[in-house]
């Protein structure tokens, strides 16, 4: 448990790392923020996603909650199929207790407040279905207007929360958590696409063309699959330039800092475009590239858009003209250090004004002096 100055106490209800869920990862980033509102506990969920499909434990994470004092702030990191913590924070928040939901999925809840680990099998599924279409909709509603504040993390998803659900309260965008390095931007060399990558096409133009990088530069390529490694492993063997491209795979959260350091580029991009599910996701690679000072070129269009003006991102399309345009900017970029140093500037700018802790804890309304405690939890060594 964390002291603070502030009145507020708040239980933080998630799973954390080494948990595979990236909600996991955000709400480690997002306990800062937490310190800064007040005095801080964590209700650990079982590390697995799959874990929050079960009933049994919907039950007792509701009975374990109940037994906290009333006046606690129950902050909810809420993602699909995360159905023990959506139905515990409904049992809770209808009988008058403090419930904060951060919504990871926008606009779904839930995803389906029935697909119980009993209901998400053969012969269940349509039950399922039907329940979560006519009960589970009315009870996410309820919890949604039920909740002392409902979070995400853009404003495009917030607007798209309040219409699916025909909300009559508003829903309150906050920006991800991100953290300014002051590492110098002069002397960088290296083109950085962070993971997860799904598909090796996504990544093959920047290596055919990493022969074309000024001499000592080299493209790095974030954690993949062993089958996307290997495909792009081959195409830099094929096109000699083994010696340009790192294949960094999975790595501690200190070393992919030290990879954002590193880079003077970072390039997200996705040939076929980034529609599907998570219209509105907020991409943290995105966010910390913007802190520690790189130059960003991306098609990435959910829920980070609203940044790219200000921080001044370099945006591109999707398919072949996306690609001419992304190889262009990175050349562009590559040939041109003041044009980087003034991006990098805007980056920061923007990180430290918005998605320092402090600054978000203001934004709550409740950071004890957000000015020091941003500027304090704002650098990374």
């Amino acid at each position: 448990m964390t002291a603070a100055p502030a009145g507020l106490r708040l239980v933080h209800v998630t799973r954390l790392p080494p948990s595979p869920s990236g909600v996991a990862a955000y709400a480690q980033a997002f306990r800062p923020v937490l310190e800064e509102l007040g005095e801080v506990d964590v209700e650990r969920l079982p590390p697995e996603p799959g874990a929050s499909q079960s009933a049994v434990l919907a039950v007792r994470l509701a009975r374990r909650l109940a037994r906290r004092d009333p006046a606690d702030v129950l902050v909810v990191e809420q993602a699909g199929r995360g159905l023990a913590e959506f139905w515990a924070a409904w049992w809770l928040a209808r009988r008058g207790r403090r419930v904060w939901l951060m919504v990871h999925d926008v606009p779904e809840l839930s995803g389906g407040a029935f697909f119980t680990t009993l209901l998400d099998r053969r012969g269940g599924r349509r039950v399922a279905a039907a329940l979560s279409a006519v009960l589970g909709r009315r009870a996410e509603r309820d919890l949604l207007q039920r909740a002392e504040r409902v979070l995400c993390l853009s404003p495009a998803g917030a607007r798209a929360l309040e219409r699916a659900h025909r909300l009559t309260r508003p829903v309150q965008d906050v920006p991800h958590v991100g953290a300014v390095a002051e590492a110098p931007v002069e002397g960088r060399t290296e083109v950085l696409v962070p993971g997860y990558v799904a598909d090796a096409a996504d990544v093959l133009p920047l290596v055919r063309a990493a022969g074309d990088l000024p001499a000592g530069w080299t493209l790095a390529v974030g954690a993949a699959s062993p089958a996307t490694e290997e495909r792009l492993r081959q195409e830099a063997e094929a096109r000699g330039v083994l010696d340009r491209v790192r294949l960094l795979g999975f790595l501690p959260e200190a070393d992919v800092r030290a990879a954002f350091a590193r880079a003077a580029v970072v390039v997200r991009w996705r040939r076929d475009g980034w529609g599907g599910g998570g219209a509105f996701a907020v991409s943290g690679p995105l966010v910390a590239a913007l802190g520690h000072g790189c130059a960003v070129v991306t098609n990435d269009s959910r829920g980070a858009s609203h940044l790219f003006d200000e921080a001044r991102v370099v945006v591109v399309g999707d398919g072949e003209p996306g690609e001419r345009a992304l190889l262009a900017a990175v050349q562009a970029l590559v040939a041109d250090p003041a044009d980087r140093l003034d991006r990098a500037q805007a980056g920061r700018d923007l990180v430290r004004r918005e998605h320092v802790p402090g600054a978000i804890a203001a934004r709550l309304g409740g950071a004890r002096d957000p000015e020091r405690a941003g500027a304090a939890r704002g650098k990374e060594a």
